[in-house]
């Protein structure tokens, strides 16, 4: 008794079209071989699967029926686990865990993974919050984030690119109503929107960061981001995560002169030295830009 993708595929091709001489064009094979690899999958499992008279399509018979409704079910999976056996020998891995900050969740990077995707399509993306992870030890193949002023062991660093921090709120938040040039201590009587301590946002970047005595801690960037568009405080955002915001009128940049301290921070991208073929393009894309 032998059922292999050859005739499962076949036997579903023969089924589709109704006709072996139409099956034997879409499989790039002749009349005969689809009759005869038919014929020995019915010898070797003691069925009758098509119908066959004169003059007539092959009709399915109900022991058929069941057979192909198995095939449809089993045979993309077969030849999806051949393709990822044959990948897998090529060095292209079976997945790919990726670390990224919402700091720096950037328009070109989605499309990068969105290329990613297409490329290596049996590849399994996982996109992780890096803010959230607990160290470096962490599973994730690749880092994209702010800088944290260290060298960890066993990764690859490069420099990217920085990003530039604004001071924003929403039009209805009472900062925007003050006139002439913000000062520091206009931010103190006002709440400010904060991530709480994470992998990144370290205490001294913190409080570095803090403006105010009144202090809105979020455990989550997107919450940060609800929070400050529905006018509850305001917070130090990427200009390019507020250029669309501001330009759509849901956000107003407070055009705070930050001085010597400067308003940049270092972009980074790290990886693991043993990369598969799919992190290894990603990896290439993003230090060559």
């Amino acid at each position: 008794m032998h059922i292999t993708t050859e005739r499962l595929q076949y036997l579903v091709a023969v089924a589709k079209h109704g006709s072996f001489s139409s099956a034997a064009r879409e499989l790039g094979v002749s009349n005969t071989a689809v009759n005869k690899t038919i014929q020995a999958l019915e010898f070797d499992l003691d069925l009758v699967i098509f119908e066959r008279q004169a003059g007539k399509r092959p009709v399915l018979t109900d022991a058929g029926k069941a057979l192909y409704f198995q095939a449809l079910d089993i045979l993309p999976r077969i030849i999806q686990m051949e393709q990822s056996a044959d990948l897998l020998s090529q060095g292209v891995e079976s997945s790919l865990s990726i670390a990224l900050h919402p700091y720096t969740h950037y328009p070109e990077f989605n499309e990068l993974l969105r290329e990613l995707s297409l490329m290596y399509p049996t590849v399994e993306l996982k996109v992780l919050d890096a803010e959230a992870l607990s160290g470096y030890d962490d599973e994730f193949d690749v880092m994209i984030a702010p800088s944290r002023n260290t060298l960890p062991r066993g990764l690859q660093i490069s420099t990217i690119g920085e990003f530039e921090w604004l001071i924003v709120c929403a039009p209805q938040f009472d900062l925007v109503k003050r006139k002439g040039h913000l000062a520091i201590e206009d931010f103190d009587l006002h709440q400010q929107l904060l991530l709480a301590e994470g992998f990144f946002t370290k205490p001294e970047y913190r409080e570095a960061m803090r403006h105010s005595s009144r202090v809105i801690s979020v455990d989550r960037f997107y919450q940060l981001r609800e929070l400050l568009l529905s006018g509850v405080g305001f917070a130090m955002y990427p200009a390019k995560l507020a250029a669309p915001l501001i330009e759509s009128g849901q956000l107003v940049d407070l055009e705070f002169d930050f001085g010597q301290s400067g308003n940049r921070w270092p972009i980074e991208v790290l990886w693991r030295n043993q990369q598969g073929k799919a992190g290894q393009w990603l990896v290439e894309q993003l230090v060559s830009d």
